[in-house]
């Protein structure tokens, strides 16, 4: 899979834990703890920090056909299940997405961080990649253009196998 796939399909993901239609607009994907909705709108109130965990698939032939279960009972497709795909050159992403942050009253995360756990296998790439995105309110985001995934967030990791981190993490040596 080319880095700029796994970009895309790392932004898409940060974007999963918005509420993609009005039906699915009252939940925020594998949120735990306390959550105060003071105005019953469905978001988080501004202030309050939201943690979740949940499990994504992403799979795809060389057809260009793809099957893409977000974890929260949405699914962008071209075929109707993964089993439809050219099984001779299916890849399969599985992701574990982890977050922590501020939806502030809106259906998007607003602060915070996220961590994706991906893990590729198949005919296209049979790579583990790791991404840690932050978002300016965390103390660790350098506001470094070559990494910015758009706005006020950016990669602080970026790893791949074989490869190494991509992103040079500041430290105190």
């Amino acid at each position: 899979m080319t880095r700029m796939k796994l970009v895309l399909l790392a932004v898409t993901a940060l974007l999963a834990l918005t509420a993609g239609t009005a039906a699915a607009a009252t939940t925020v994907p594998g949120r735990t703890g306390d959550r105060v909705d003071a105005d019953h709108n469905g978001y988080p109130d501004a202030g309050v920090i939201v943690e979740g965990h949940y499990y994504s698939v992403y799979a795809y032939d060389a057809n260009g056909d793809y099957y893409w279960d977000l974890g929260d009972g949405r699914v962008y497709k071209t075929v109707a299940s993964i089993d439809d795909l050219d099984q001779a050159t299916l890849t399969t992403c599985d992701y574990v997405v982890n977050y922590r942050g501020g939806f502030d009253n809106d259906p998007y995360m607003d602060s915070g961080e996220i961590y994706n756990h991906i893990r590729c296998h198949g005919y296209d790439d049979n790579g583990v990649y790791n991404y840690q995105i932050v978002n300016q309110s965390d103390p660790r985001y350098r506001g470094n253009p070559d990494w910015s995934i758009w706005g006020t967030w950016e990669f602080h990791v970026s790893t791949q196998s074989h490869v190494g981190n991509l992103v040079r993490p500041i430290t105190n040596v």
